[in-house]
């Protein structure tokens, strides 16, 4: 080989060399072009997902946003026994349309026609399903008298349910609503507690959090009598083969055939005692629902567990006269309470727990419904004075009104009922 040879082989071989490094550049910048375009559309659609789920928070939180106004007509399509003395019912729109989405966690309102001779009895029952455009499911457990109360009446919502609804029935409702419900906002670890027939709600937030295939990690506690007065007993094994999902069951009067490890996980109550057993520390969002007795015990245990109280979300089932949390500080001694329509008036000394418990103790005859705030029924104006309610209503009023079964007077009140 000559040296001109030579000379265009080294050429050539740098040239290559050269064009080889160019080529690497424009592939490692394509690289970069196409992670940077990635990462911005990663960003992009969290953004979209944090935009659309605090849009979802609002809408539900805000009552006056209802999917639909007044009543809508629906049918019961199914009727399941859930346990000793709890159903199910499937409900379908009776126009046939599909349903609008609701918040986990959220109720339905009826107008049930309990007697012909008088206005319909208003009664809320929470969501039991998570949600479809099919259908919609609310589980009733018939209430009987009140423990240690037997001269008060069962219910009679929930015992018109067990008696007079079947298949084919027909139901006047409102559409969903509730300012208890899972935050969409949120995708932190939460822990669902629920008691009793209070496990309704808990068991649509599991549920839909299954279903959205969330990578959340969710403690759930149950509590009931036994296994004759447990609900879905095979939607809770299904839910705890989730890998993220932790299912702890609890018995306070376990049956003879009831085994400890294979019917249950603890025998006793759902309390404070018992989450610290499981929950690795209290940084959880904390949903919890269920009978009075549960909820004035756990809530303030929780608070003095060192949970913030933004981080403890609660409904009481039951009376909405259940004091649970912090409740506000009223300054008001003794004040007198006057009802215009009846020409009556009375000495408040703060013995009560709302207004609407407050009349009936006097023979005060005021329409009621839910009892806790959210549908409407006990609303009356405030002609003098000021009220304050103890939990913040589940719907729009104005401030010269009230709702009876939440609120307290703030000094002497004069109410047109």
């Amino acid at each position: 080989m000559d040296w001109q040879s030579l000379g265009m082989t080294s050429g050539a071989v740098l040239l290559g060399a050269s064009g080889l490094q160019a080529l690497g550049a424009v592939v490692v910048r394509r690289r970069r072009i196409r992670a940077s375009r990635r990462r911005y559309e990663a960003r992009h659609a969290h953004f979209d997902q944090q935009l659309q789920a605090a849009f979802q928070w609002a809408r539900a939180a805000q009552p006056a946003l209802k999917a639909w106004t007044g009543t809508r007509m629906f049918r019961v399509s199914a009727v399941v026994d859930e346990s000793v003395d709890c159903k199910s019912y499937y409900l379908t729109p009776a126009d046939g349309r599909a349903l609008p989405r609701f918040e986990p966690g959220q109720y339905l309102t009826f107008h049930l026609p309990t007697d012909p001779r008088r206005r319909s009895l208003v009664r809320c029952y929470s969501l039991s399903e998570r949600s479809r455009e099919d259908y919609y499911r609310v589980t009733v457990k018939r209430q009987g008298p009140p423990d240690l109360q037997s001269a008060l009446p069962p219910g009679q919502g929930s015992n018109f349910f067990h008696e007079r609804i079947h298949v084919g029935s027909t139901l006047e409702v409102q559409a969903p609503q509730g300012a208890f419900f899972l935050d969409p906002t949120d995708d932190g670890p939460v822990v669902l507690i629920g008691g009793g027939i209070g496990i309704t709600p808990i068991v649509s937030m599991a549920n839909s959090i299954v279903r959205q295939q969330s990578q959340r990690k969710v403690y759930v506690f149950a509590g009931f009598r036994n296994s004759r007065e447990h609900p879905f007993r095979e939607l809770f094994h299904s839910l705890s083969e989730h890998e993220g999902l932790q299912l702890d069951l609890s018995y306070s009067r376990p049956t003879p055939a009831d085994a400890l490890g294979r019917d249950y996980d603890h025998r006793g109550h759902v309390d404070v005692a018992r989450l610290r057993q499981v929950l690795p520390s209290s940084n959880f969002r904390f949903y919890v629902c269920g009978p009075a007795a549960m909820m004035e015990s756990l809530v303030p245990a929780l608070l003095e567990w060192g949970v913030p109280e933004s981080h403890i979300h609660f409904e009481a089932f039951g009376p909405a006269s259940v004091r649970v949390g912090r409740q506000p500080k009223l300054e008001a001694g003794p004040c007198e309470v006057g009802f215009s329509l009846t020409d009556q008036q009375h000495t408040w000394t703060g013995e009560h727990a709302s207004l609407l418990e407050f009349a009936e103790s006097r023979g005060i005859v005021l329409d009621s419904g839910c009892r806790a705030g959210n549908c409407g029924q006990c609303l009356v104006n405030v002609s003098k004075g000021s009220v304050t309610h103890v939990k913040k209503p589940g719907l729009p009023i104005d401030d010269n009104h009230c709702l009876t079964c939440i609120a307290v007077p703030e000094g002497d009140v004069v109410l047109e009922a």
